[in-house]
């Protein structure tokens, strides 16, 4: 697999694996060919407004990601002035220019990749504290199954499938939690509730999230279309809109969140 083309299927997984999955998911990159081209240097990520960084990203002069800072939330223009970095990922690569690793800068949270003998990501491997999220990829087309286990049983069960290998067109399986119980009891002659997990007695939980993704005719996303049935029975449904500048870099992402890009380029 050429350069490219690696990095394109790792912006999908790194971005798209949610702890649960209740948010919404949205395509909000561009295949790597696209950043290579334009001599991408740094994309900036805004949420909400033009004004609320959110992210940064840094390539080095091949296209290859060496780096991502994420900043904290803000609320308002008070909280805005004082953001300060959540977290730093670095991006390590092997000597066929093959991503094999992102980490975080504290060595807390990493993301490591296998490929087979023709450079095709097979699988990767997730580590988000205390939870280990593993995903398998098939290709032809192109899918993502995530798991997450504890011993014999799977707590986390998604498959994830594309449009043109690269948007996410649909992400659905399940989940299990412990159930949240309560227990009455009389202090002092005043009831009392206290509500507890019983890690003992697990509830599962179905999501299933339909995109239709519109392209132009230059083959750049136009629209998406959500439809969301998240928590067995619970229902949400949003549109998503896509701009471009002149040289075919995102814009912005309006509706649901609003996300803003801008973009720093080597000389």
């Amino acid at each position: 697999m050429r350069l490219n083309k690696v990095n394109r299927f790792l912006i999908v997984i790194f971005i798209s694996i949610p702890l649960h999955g209740f948010g919404q998911i949205e395509n909000r990159w561009q295949p790597d060919s696209i950043y290579v081209h334009r001599k991408v240097k740094k994309i900036f990520v805004y949420l909400n407004t033009p004004k609320d960084l959110s992210e940064i990203i840094e390539f080095d002069r091949t296209g290859k990601r060496i780096r991502s800072r994420k900043y904290s939330a803000s609320y308002n223009r008070r909280t805005r002035k004082y953001k300060i970095i959540d977290k730093i990922n670095f991006f390590e690569y092997n000597n066929k220019n093959l991503l094999t690793k992102i980490v975080d800068s504290i060595g807390q949270d990493s993301i490591t990749f296998k490929y087979n003998p023709n450079g095709e990501l097979i699988s990767s491997r997730k580590n988000l504290g205390s939870f280990i999220y593993e995903t398998s990829f098939s290709h032809k087309p192109l899918e993502a199954l995530t798991i997450r286990r504890n011993d014999s049983i799977i707590l986390y069960h998604k498959t994830k499938e594309y449009d043109k290998n690269f948007y996410v067109k649909r992400s659905y399986g399940y989940y299990l939690e412990p159930k949240l119980k309560k227990v009455i009891d009389t202090i002092n002659g005043i009831p009392n509730t206290t509500a507890y997990k019983d890690y003992k007695d697990l509830e599962k939980f179905q999501d299933d999230k339909t995109i239709r993704n519109f392209f132009n005719e230059n083959g750049q996303l136009i629209r998406s279309e959500t439809y969301s049935i998240f928590m067995n029975d619970r229902i949400n449904e949003y549109q998503l809109t896509y701009k471009y500048f002149d040289n075919g870099l995102l814009k912005s992402i309006s509706g649901y969140v609003p996300r803003y890009f801008k973009y720093e380029f080597w000389e």
